[in-house]
């Protein structure tokens, strides 16, 4: 009974108390526009999706946003990297780990799809606030929070961070935000913090940490890895830091970026890395549309994918852009392809490159190159058409 009692008790403290947010983070225009959507005064509803490319500081947001607002629910919830999770351990092993923080006890359930009802009771009950970091597959969704978000509380709250936007649009979620950049001056500031421990560079590291922050292009992984990495270090190390990134991204960042990427099918793959090697700010979507097509790649959807996992983007223009540190790693696939030997590449953007394997005689990259031709040439046909 007593040890019952103390349970009752700390779960009641753990309600009434705030969480600390242990990560450097620096509130924003995306922090203030996520707070807005979520309406905490409102008794209906409401799921709030935020989406973006890989490093844009999704999970960060959400954790802020849940340390500052989750004491004020009955129950509250924050799951990361939830589909890694539901790989490794099984959905039920998740589902069982979010019931278990929103009713306080292990309740042992097989299968999401068949609960009890007294659960369900309870649940509806709770006005609860829910954070499922990094869903991947609208299955998952709505094997956690219910088709429909039916099995929660009035005044409840979820929080889904995704790379996919198809997985918000299908799972129903009433507003859906996507991470803007990090601006300048709170670029710097963050950099500065990992770099420096302090919002400000150290004086004769101005113009170099600048540097640092135009490469990053406002992702804060990149500003986060880099400023760790460059910390305690010399101004001739940075400049070789940062003459070694033009040659060879670094890896940590790369890896996280490559998720989105691992996740295409061979045909969105290859849409992808002719866009970062060739058609990144060179024409309309229609007319990349129409050469990509021509070379069998079903490109209507296969674009249509890239943007909902954020890897390219469409300007007012009709134009198709893409991320630099994206275009950076769909680059460094390709160069991965035979990193001594661009001749073995399927894709070659580099004019020294393609005069040396030429220079070279390399049968086997002529052929990439006449195949590059080709491309070229629809190219040229579709602008002119």
């Amino acid at each position: 009974m007593i040890e019952d009692i103390i349970k009752a008790v700390l779960q009641k403290l753990n309600q009434k108390y705030t969480n600390e947010l242990r990560c450097l983070f620096i509130p924003d225009e995306n922090f203030s526009s996520i707070e807005s959507l979520l309406k905490v005064d409102s008794k209906e509803v409401r799921t709030i999706g935020i989406w973006g490319m890989g490093g844009i500081g999704k999970t960060t947001l959400a954790a802020a946003i849940f340390q500052k607002v989750s004491s004020i629910y009955e129950g509250s919830c924050f799951l990361e990297n939830v589909t890694e999770e539901s790989k490794r351990h099984g959905l039920s092993y998740t589902y069982n780990r979010l019931l278990s923080k929103l009713l306080g006890e292990d309740l042992g359930i097989e299968t999401p799809k068949v609960i009890s009802s007294m659960v369900m009771k309870r649940l509806k009950r709770m006005k609860a606030f829910i954070v499922l970091d990094d869903v991947h597959t609208l299955e998952l969704l709505e094997n956690l929070i219910g088709v429909g978000h039916d099995c929660l509380g009035a005044g409840s709250r979820v929080i889904v961070t995704t790379r996919d936007k198809h997985v918000l649009i299908g799972g129903g979620i009433n507003e859906i935000h996507q991470v803007k950049e990090m601006n300048s001056q709170n670029s710097i500031r963050l950099f500065s913090l990992n770099a420096f421990k302090k919002i400000i560079p150290d004086e004769g590291y101005e113009e170099i940490s600048n540097n640092v922050v135009s490469y990053s292009k406002g992702n804060p992984l990149a500003l986060k890895v880099l400023g760790s990495f460059l910390r305690a270090k010399s101004k001739k190390e940075w400049d070789s830091a940062l003459n070694k990134l033009k040659e060879t991204p670094n890896a940590e960042i790369q890896k996280v970026l490559r998720l989105s990427y691992d996740e295409l099918d061979d045909r969105e793959k290859d849409i992808f890395l002719d866009i970062a090697c060739f058609f990144k700010g060179c024409g309309s979507r229609s007319r990349i549309t129409e050469i990509l097509n021509a070379c069998g790649f079903f490109a209507d959807i296969g674009i249509r994918n890239l943007l909902d996992k954020a890897l390219v983007t469409i300007t007012p223009a009709n134009d198709i852009k893409m991320h630099d540190l994206i275009q950076e790693m769909g680059r460094q696939i390709v160069r991965e392809e035979s990193i001594k030997n661009p001749g073995k590449r399927s894709r070659l953007w580099n004019a020294g490159e393609i005069y040396d394997v030429l220079t070279n005689n390399n049968v086997r990259m002529i052929c990439t190159l006449t195949c590059f031709l080709k491309n070229m040439f629809l190219y040229i046909t579709a602008t002119y058409h």
